[in-house]
């Protein structure tokens, strides 16, 4: 983590609050929305449970699924 704090102090662009961890955030959130899928998601990340995978994606916007987004039986 000292490499990470000496960094962000050699680099006025990086904001100061940016962590190690917010980029791991970011990447889970490109690949979802590549994928749009939860499962590959959970892979990608090496994650034992969706609920964990799932906590990446808080306040990421996803639309609600409409009757037209079920399949027909």
């Amino acid at each position: 983590m000292l490499l990470w704090r000496r960094f962000k102090r050699f680099n006025p662009d990086v904001i100061a609050t940016t962590t190690i961890y917010s980029f791991r955030h970011s990447g889970a959130i490109d690949i979802f929305k590549r994928t749009g899928s939860i499962t590959k998601l959970q892979k990608a990340m090496g994650h034992s449970s969706i609920n964990v995978s799932l906590t990446y994606l808080r306040g990421l916007e996803i639309p609600e699924l409409t009757e037209n987004d079920m399949p027909v039986v």
